[in-house]
């Protein structure tokens, strides 16, 4: 399993505080040698007291920046979970959002995505907001980026 850390101060040239790095390798003398996750050549060390280490997905605000670079740094991971899952379902079905095969409903892109949007208000209205439905805000959030998406395709 990936170890990662956060920047929490800046203590060096490379790097950027509130940024999520990969630990590849450990020195108790230079501290972290920490690589963008994904990225496979660029790589610098950082001071163990210079970062945090989290869990993969984790969602931690970082303790030592102001409230308005926590609020942007929060705001960042939450859009980024999203908007990383609506390309792992576009990948993984094809654009069917904004393109809908029509097989079974002739509702265009934009109509389609509402139907959708009205299931997950349904969802949340009948279950209410807890660990089980966590999910179901964050499609609802997709949808309306998608539906915005398929707004601006029909104004284009």
């Amino acid at each position: 399993m990936k170890q990662l850390a956060r920047i929490i101060k800046n203590c060096g040239h490379r790097g950027k505080v509130g940024q999520v790095y990969e630990i590849i390798e450990t020195n108790p003398r230079e501290g972290f040698r920490l690589i963008m996750p994904g990225e496979t050549q660029f790589s610098f060390w950082y001071p163990k007291d210079c970062i945090e280490e989290v869990q993969p997905g984790a969602c931690t605000v970082p303790t030592t920046e102001p409230i308005s670079f926590k609020f942007a740094w929060h705001l960042d991971k939450v859009t980024e979970s999203i908007t990383s899952l609506l390309k792992e379902k576009n990948a993984a079905y094809g654009n069917t959002a904004l393109k809908p095969l029509g097989i079974f409903s002739k509702l265009g892109p934009a109509e389609a995505i509402k139907a959708r949007i009205d299931d997950k208000l349904a969802r949340i209205a009948n279950k209410g907001l807890n660990d089980d439905t966590e999910d179901t805000a964050r499609d609802l959030v997709g949808y309306l980026l998608l539906l915005l998406m398929a707004i601006e395709n029909e104004n284009n």
